[in-house]
């Protein structure tokens, strides 16, 4: 049975070099789309190393500006500018957080007209739903130290939640209610959280009041891997926990 949409995790970490994890970047696979939540350095590279060919991708929805979401928005674009011997046959629409126009602006100002390819379209939004060829897309604010955008992708009767970066807040348990996947970050462990991420603690509130089925630890500092993540967290909820790798994929 072909699954309604398949994940693939292309970056798992943060800003800080990992020698197996990239920045944030997740595609999501439906019918019609190829969507990428974020776009953090490393991203474009990897899409050939799961087939996907960069000027296929149709959709990108940006969390919010930080450099480790965005980095790679260059390189691509880049790409799609001199597609070689891939030609697009669609548009590319970006959509990003308040501001993220202004960011565009900002990038073309710096490299001119080399990452405006054809095709492009950008649009920033805080609506809270978007409807597209085969699938919804809710959206509802982080609680980070900027702007930033949680988004729900709903197609064919399942559900996908990326959290973006951000704290515990009463808008991701919301948009979280009994997903079929919640993509979490899961910044560092609880003696060193971080402001404005993510530690087992909040993620274990969240989860015990939003009952998702799936949960994907990711957003990875290297003391997530020096110690057994998933054992902090899948002990106190009912939901299945998994911890993200690079390439690794999934299929609802």
């Amino acid at each position: 049975k072909k699954p309604t949409m398949k994940i693939t995790i292309l970056g798992s970490g943060t800003c800080i070099p990992n020698k197996t994890r990239g920045s944030s970047g997740y595609c999501i696979e439906t019918d019609e789309n190829l969507v990428l939540f974020d776009c953090g350095n490393g991203t474009t590279w990897k899409l050939d190393h799961i087939g996907v060919g960069y000027t296929e991708i149709s959709h990108i929805f940006i969390s919010h500006l930080h450099p480790d979401h965005t980095s790679d928005l260059i390189p691509l674009l880049f790409a799609n500018k001199y597609p070689y011997n891939r030609k697009r046959n669609r548009s590319l629409e970006i959509w990003g957080t308040v501001g993220f126009l202004d960011f565009y602006e900002s990038l073309k100002k710096a490299y001119k007209d080399w990452i405006s390819p054809d095709m492009l379209i950008i649009k920033e939004t805080k609506m809270s739903e978007l409807k597209f060829s085969d699938f919804n897309l809710s959206i509802a604010d982080g609680f980070h130290s900027t702007e930033s955008n949680i988004y729900k992708l709903e197609s064919k009767g399942k559900s996908i939640i990326y959290s973006g970066d951000t704290d515990y807040c009463q808008q991701i348990i919301d948009i979280s209610k009994n997903a079929d996947l919640l993509i979490i970050e899961c910044s560092s462990t609880d003696d060193k959280k971080i402001e404005g991420h993510l530690s087992p603690r909040g993620i274990i509130e969240i989860a015990n009041k939003a009952n998702p089925k799936k949960i994907v630890l990711t957003h990875l500092y290297p003391i997530c891997d020096e110690i057994d993540i998933v054992g902090l967290i899948k002990p106190y909820i009912k939901s299945e926990v998994i911890k993200a790798e690079d390439l690794l994929s999934i299929n609802l």
